[in-house]
């Protein structure tokens, strides 16, 4: 997004606390806070606070945008100052940040309340089974949405995500859906016939092994690659073998850039098979923009940017049999689904580009300068 307002003219300091400040955009200025910055306290806190906020009074922004931080000493200290907006890139209003149950893989419609502490336990809506854990989470979604009405606008990339924070006692008049966007590669080639890819966190939220449930049901001669690392990496791959797909599947680890986007056109459909609620979704317009088909499960903000039967397939969440028969239906029909491609790009092209998120952002910020 950065990159895309500097491209547009506009001047942008972006103060993060990375490792390193990476690749430098036209028109953009990278600033590293100390790497204690967001979870220091005491002296530390403060200097981290006073740290960014000389930088941030010496570039005297219109608008401060804040993305991913939840440091709520720092985040006063600029409303106080500036401006500013706050997106949500994932359900930050929950203490678990995932609005998902794993006892029952379903996705959470409560708000949050004092009985999140002990569904934490019952319906796990955390992996963790320390009840510290779940009193700290609990607390910190408790100060952070009682902090986050301080900020005149939010910004969430799907009605789903902005329908929960609405439940959990946001005004609906303060949240701005504005999805996310991707870039338009070259025309890709041909895809190979029969190569299935899952991009993505290997994380039980994620699927994985609900694709391989699918895959296994699967005839024909396929493979898939898997595109990813996580914490569930180790069981994963387990679960491959276990399941008899050694062979059939194939474990890249993480890519970027061109590898990423060789990947992705050597796919004939790009399987996203998440039993969380994704907040978006943002691997399957990458798919899209490469002009291949999708095969997901409707959960979540997947909705929004799928369209069931034109640009891929939907499917009830969890149920592997339908979704391996789309994928077997797909692999089956390469010309349709050579067609789904074709217009999921157009999509993309459409509504999920940078012209288009600053379409949208860009009069919200003129309407927080103007006071509205």
């Amino acid at each position: 997004m950065s990159a895309a307002l500097g491209e547009a003219g506009h001047q942008v300091l972006v103060l993060h606390a990375d490792s390193s400040d990476g690749e430098t955009p036209p028109g953009v200025e990278l600033h590293r806070l100390l790497s204690h910055h967001y979870a220091a306290t005491g002296a530390d806190a403060e200097r981290a606070v006073a740290g960014a906020m000389d930088r941030l009074l010496d570039f005297r922004p219109d608008i401060v945008h804040v993305h991913g931080a939840n440091n709520i000493p720092l985040e006063r200290r600029v409303l106080s100052e500036f401006a500013a907006i706050k997106t949500f890139h994932v359900y930050e209003f929950c203490p678990s940040g995932t609005k998902f149950h794993h006892a029952t893989d379903q996705a959470c419609t409560f708000a949050t309340s004092g009985a999140c502490v002990p569904r934490q336990a019952y319906l796990r809506c955390t992996l963790s089974k320390r009840p510290g854990v779940w009193w700290s989470q609990y607390r910190r979604a408790v100060n952070l949405n009682a902090h986050n009405q301080a900020f005149p606008r939010c910004v969430v990339a799907s009605r789903y995500v902005r329908n929960e924070a609405v439940r959990t006692g946001y005004d609906a008049g303060r949240v701005d859906v504005v999805p996310y966007f991707t870039t338009i590669p070259v025309e890709p080639p041909a895809p190979r016939a029969g190569r299935i890819l899952f991009v993505g966190r290997l994380t039980r939220e994620k699927g994985v092994d609900l694709l391989f449930d699918a895959l296994a049901q699967l005839s024909g001669g396929w493979t898939c690659t898997v595109v990813g690392e996580g914490i569930a990496s180790a069981k994963v791959r387990d679960e491959a073998r276990a399941r008899g797909l050694d062979g059939r599947v194939t474990f890249a680890g993480w890519l970027n850039g061109a590898a990423l986007s060789a990947a992705f056109a050597e796919a004939a459909v790009v399987a996203v098979p998440s039993r969380w609620p994704e907040p978006f979704g943002i691997v399957g317009i990458e798919a899209m923009a490469h002009a291949r088909p999708v095969v997901a499960f409707r959960v979540g903000g997947i909705p929004e940017w799928l369209d069931d039967g034109i640009t891929g397939w939907s499917v009830n969440p969890g149920d592997t049999r339908a979704f391996s028969e789309r994928l077997a239906w797909l692999l089956a029909h390469p010309p349709e689904g050579a067609a789904m491609g074709r217009r999921g790009r157009a999509r993309v092209q459409r509504d999920f580009v940078a012209s288009a998120h600053l379409g949208q952002l860009l009069p919200i910020y003129e309407r927080i300068r103007a006071g509205h």
